[in-house]
This record gives C-alpha cells, sequence and structure tokens, in this order.
C-alpha cells in the first residue's frame, strides 16, 4: 500500500473476525514501531506481545467499559463515544494481537522534571503510530487502549511490566469486523488548519 494512501486508510476498527495474524505480520509490524526515533537515541522499549487467545482474554478482563450517554449522537465526537465506550473490553477480548509498548521512565512525566519525561512519552507514541500506520499496511484493523484508572496496575502486575517502565497504550489489532462501525471523522484539511511562519 502506498504511504499517503496507508496515513488516509487508518481508522480505529474496535470490531474483529475471529482469525488469526500470521507471525511474520506482526513482527514487521513490531519491527516498523521499533524504527520510531527516540529521546536522546536510546530507544529504552520493551514490548509485550500477546498472540494467544488464552493470554489475551485474560487481558481483556482489566478492561472496563465506560458508560455513554448519547443514545442519539449529533456530532463525529458523540458518535466516537456512543462506539468506542461500551467495546473497551470486547475490542481487546476480539483482538488477534494486542501489544503493550513501555518505555523506560527516567524522569516524570510532569513540571516538576522540567518535562524531560514528556521526550520519552512522546518517542513512545511515534513507536505506537508507527506500528498503527504498519498495522493499516498489513490490511488489518487496529486501534489504542489507554489505560484508566486501575487499569495500568493491574496490567502490569498481569504482564509483570517492572518499575520505572511506563505502559501509555495498548495496540489492538486483528482483522476488521465486514460490518465494523467507525465514527465520522471530523474535517480538517492545510487551508483550514495550518498557518503559515506565524499564527
Amino acid at each position: 500500500m502506498e504511504f499517503y494512501e496507508t496515513v488516509h486508510r487508518r481508522r480505529s476498527i474496535r470490531q474483529f473476525e475471529e482469525r488469526p495474524i500470521p507471525r511474520e505480520a506482526i513482527e514487521r509490524i513490531v519491527e516498523a514501531g521499533l524504527a520510531a526515533p527516540s529521546s536522546n537515541h536510546q530507544r529504552r522499549w520493551q514490548l509485550v506481545v500477546l498472540s494467544e487467545r488464552a493470554g489475551i482474554l485474560e487481558l481483556s478482563k482489566h478492561i472496563r467499559n465506560v458508560p455513554c450517554r448519547f443514545k442519539e449522537p449529533r456530532t463525529p465526537q458523540q458518535e466516537m463515544m456512543k462506539i468506542a465506550y461500551p467495546r473497551q473490553r470486547s475490542m481487546v477480548a476480539e483482538a488477534a494481537c494486542v501489544i503493550a509498548p513501555t518505555f523506560h521512565c527516567k524522569y516524570p512525566i510532569s513540571e516538576e522534571g522540567g518535562g524531560w519525561g514528556l521526550n520519552d512519552y512522546g518517542a513512545a507514541w511515534a513507536l505506537v503510530e508507527n506500528m498503527l500506520l504498519a498495522a493499516t499496511a498489513e490490511g488489518l484493523g487496529s486501534v489504542v487502549h489507554i489505560p484508566t484508572k486501575r487499569e495500568p496496575v493491574e496490567i502490569r502486575e498481569l504482564l509483570g511490566i517492572p518499575e520505572p517502565w511506563y505502559l501509555p497504550a495498548l495496540v489492538v489489532l486483528g482483522w476488521s469486523a465486514p460490518d465494523a462501525e467507525t465514527p465520522r471523522q471530523v474535517e480538517v484539511s492545510v487551508e483550514k488548519n495550518v498557518r503559515w511562519q506565524t499564527w
């Protein structure tokens, strides 16, 4: 798939077919992630890859759905909430592969640490986006789940992730179900969203 087509085709998919992903495809996706730039060129990353049903189902038990109050969504954001919130657990349970990317958190991710921790945090998201684009190029559906509340602690314990490794998100992969719902996208463009030289 041509690069710009891949970028524009990437969508968050939360419904998957029950079909495994070949190991070689998973390795290509992980390699694409690991090719991302990192703070100080250190690439202090470790990824936990779950591709067996038992492990994925166990992980899904630690994911909580979020209530959604929109029955008749009027905006793309409300459509996303209606589709995504009730599927946080099922999208993980249905996935053929879940990747837990972690980075070595040397500095606090806050102003107290002078903002230095944001360098590693930002690099981790470059790694995540590379994997999402690679999954699209492989013909797969993908989505991220950002652990909240008790989830980060429970997932770290389940997967044996030690301190000071930080888990920013789960990368959820699978073959998109034919009827997978996706919300409308907010319209953006160079003309509308880009300012040249100054605001």
